[in-house]
């Protein structure tokens, strides 16, 4: 009895028990670089400028399928984040305030 008690409990426990981090996409989620942000297409989600970077890099992270390189940091106190992909997002006191892709075109580049 105290075996399936304890059982039973240890079962409980790790249902409950926070998963563990998601693995990255296989595919990565299709989105558009715009004037007012990051625009996901065929959706109305969007990751606008002025949006911390404590949320737009783990939204991104999972749009892109792959986390970022470490952030460096740019001119006037500005930090850009660079994805696999070619992305990279320019934040200034801890907001999105540009974009820059692998194309070269920039809204506010680092």
């Amino acid at each position: 009895m105290r075996y399936a008690l304890g059982l039973g409990v240890a079962m409980l426990l790790t249902a409950c028990a926070p998963s563990a981090p998601t693995a990255p996409r296989a595919t990565p989620i299709p989105y558009t670089l715009d004037s007012n942000g990051v625009q996901l297409v065929n959706r109305a989600q969007r990751i606008d400028f002025g949006r911390t970077d404590h949320s737009t890099i783990p939204a991104m992270t999972k749009l892109v399928g792959q986390p970022p390189a470490a952030p460096r940091d740019c001119a006037q106190g500005r930090q850009a984040v660079d994805w696999p992909d070619g992305t990279t997002l320019v934040f200034a006191a801890g907001a999105l305030r540009g974009w820059a892709n692998a194309q070269g075109q920039a809204g506010v580049s680092c």
